[in-house]
């Protein structure tokens, strides 16, 4: 049985209060908020320098072929 198409509004809704949710943990829990927060920088910057790396690597491949 197909689901009927949900509404705009609702999928609105619900973000706006999972985004003011995050936002109060952040503010009560503001030490840990700042330690994911900065996990998750730097596990991003560690993931695009292996991807920037490896995209580097095969455009020299590539180029020298």
């Amino acid at each position: 049985m197909p689901l009927p198409p949900s509404n705009p509004q609702h999928i609105q809704a619900v973000i706006a209060v999972l985004i003011a949710i995050a936002a109060w943990i952040c503010v009560a829990y503001w030490r840990i908020a700042l330690r994911v927060i900065l996990v998750a920088l730097i596990g991003l910057a560690i993931y695009g320098a292996v991807a920037g790396v490896e995209g580097v690597t095969s455009l020299m491949a590539t180029h020298h072929r």
